[in-house]
């Protein structure tokens, strides 16, 4: 019997949520998290976005959790969760799954139901749903705008390129990539819907423009877009932080295999998604999907800085050539014992991708062997952040005491969500202030001799880990000591 699209669609959304709603907050806010939830609290203190060029991206993911954070009725920064900021993330990551079914005039059903259900439980797309960055809502957008693009809908399709635009910079390899693509599948520029074509650029420019001016609160904002693929163009050559082998998605994705742990893999998606590029071969759809993943997926690995979650811009559109390579398998056998062979092998197939998306969320979502889990903030983050909270207990002026943090190289997150509680926290880098007495004072260990010295009314409690090979020295005025170990005398893990 088969299902109506619309309930279709809602198992599906059902299923994706299953896997990325639960325990939103079970692992800390990576460093980048960290930097959007102080973007996101800018912007609903003030009403106002200011579009940086240099940093940042843009700023779809704040607005999308303005709505999430009022429901969740925490009011102010200090009150807000992990959860609370992830969830519209989350929200987003299962509509991925339903939302194939737009492709059903160009692609068959059956194809789409089997890339709603991977798109569903993919281990990269439903860890990647659980974090509070922009890759969701590109990837999202992307697949927006190639639906409605394929339906002959330049105005729905300049929307979501707008916001794709809005989104993240990189778009414009998704644009490059798409633009090849359609020129391969057509066999050239013959018939092209000119029109339609300036119709949706325009509408894409002024929706990127509106986005990015922070709905007008900054109208200059958006004038300086171009000049972010300078400092971007500067990290993609290898310039810093973030350097990986041209395989290292492919690794992370496809063939991840450490000692005492389970093989990760979605190779079960990429062999179906060749199985497919070549069954759809001879239809303009397929030869698309298949030139539009190959080019993405090349240039995300040619360039030197990468971050695995953007590898998710040539994951998507590959597990929608799996869906094809899925139902051609079904298809393509003849007898009815073997299509029920091949569809207990699919299945078989895609549990082993829930298991994985399972393990990867849930159950070793913070072990470093994990392939998604890059460059984590420590368990020992939520140690310093608790004990400072306790300090605070035992100061007249509670939370609102001064903190001061040094850093060596001014990259302190994400000290800042830590410490979104204390309203009096300055931050120096690079070298230590003139006057650096506080009742807290964080410090980079290279700074430790010279406070010991200017701080001689202080304890050095411990060093605390923020991130891998990252810590601060925990200066604490001596009288504010004595008063948190007269209330917790057996608090000692909290000093390791």
């Amino acid at each position: 019997m088969k299902l109506p699209v619309g309930v279709a669609a809602l198992l599906l959304f059902a299923l994706a949520l299953a896997l990325r709603l639960p325990s939103l907050g079970n692992r800390p806010f990576h460093a980048d998290e960290a930097v959007h939830a102080v973007k996101f609290q800018e912007l609903r203190e003030t009403g106002r976005y200011v579009y940086d060029p240099r940093e940042f991206h843009g700023p779809t993911i704040y607005y999308a959790a303005l709505p999430v954070a009022l429901a969740s009725g925490h009011r102010s920064f200090g009150d807000l969760t992990e959860a609370d900021l992830r969830c519209a993330i989350a929200l987003f990551g299962a509509a991925l799954a339903p939302l194939v079914l737009l492709f059903r005039r160009r692609i068959p059903e059956a194809a789409l139901l089997w890339a709603g259900l991977f798109l569903g439980i993919s281990p990269a797309l439903v860890f990647y749903s659980r974090y509070f960055i922009q890759e969701i809502f590109l990837v999202g957008f992307t697949l927006l705008f190639l639906a409605f693009s394929a339906r002959g809908k330049p105005l729905w399709g300049g929307l979501f390129a707008g916001l794709m635009l809005a989104t993240k910079e990189t778009a414009a390899l998704t644009f490059l990539a798409a633009g090849i693509a359609y020129f391969v599948a057509r066999g050239g520029v013959r018939n092209l819907p000119w029109k339609s074509l300036g119709m949706g650029a325009l509408i894409a420019v002024l929706t990127a423009y509106v986005v990015l001016s922070g709905f007008f609160t900054n109208p200059s904002g958006p004038l300086g877009y171009f000049q972010t693929y300078a400092p971007w163009l500067k990290r993609a050559g290898g310039a810093e932080l973030h350097v990986h082998p041209w395989a290292d998605y492919f690794e992370r994705y496809f063939w991840h295999l450490t000692p005492g742990k389970p093989l990760w893999t979605e190779g079960f998606v990429l062999a179906l998604g060749i199985l497919g590029a070549i069954w759809s071969r001879k239809s303009a759809e397929g030869r698309f999907l298949s030139v539009f993943t190959v080019l993405l997926a090349l240039s995300y690995s040619a360039i030197p800085y990468k971050t695995p979650w953007c590898g998710l811009n040539f994951l998507a559109p590959l597990v929608m050539l799996a869906g094809i390579g899925a139902a051609g398998t079904i298809e393509r056998v003849r007898r009815v014992r073997g299509k029920a062979l091949a569809l207990l092998a699919l299945l078989a197939g895609a549990a082993h991708l829930g298991w994985l998306s399972y393990q990867t969320s849930f159950v070793q979502f913070g072990d470093a062997k994990n392939p998604y889990v890059y460059s984590p903030t420590i368990p020992d983050a939520e140690n310093l952040k608790r004990l400072v909270e306790r300090l605070a207990e035992g100061h007249p002026q509670g939370v609102n005491l001064t903190v001061k943090v040094i850093s060596r190289d001014g990259y302190c997150w994400p000290l800042p969500w830590h410490l979104r509680r204390f309203p009096h926290v300055g931050y120096w880098s690079g070298a230590l202030p003139p006057d650096p007495v506080a009742p807290l004072v964080l410090a980079s260990p290279k700074f430790e001799t010279a406070l010991d010295t200017k701080l001689p009314h202080h304890l050095l409690r411990g060093m605390h880990g923020i991130r891998l090979s990252v810590f601060y020295d925990l200066f604490v005025e001596k009288d504010l000591w004595k008063s948190y170990k007269g209330r917790y005398p057996n608090a000692e893990e909290d000093e390791e």
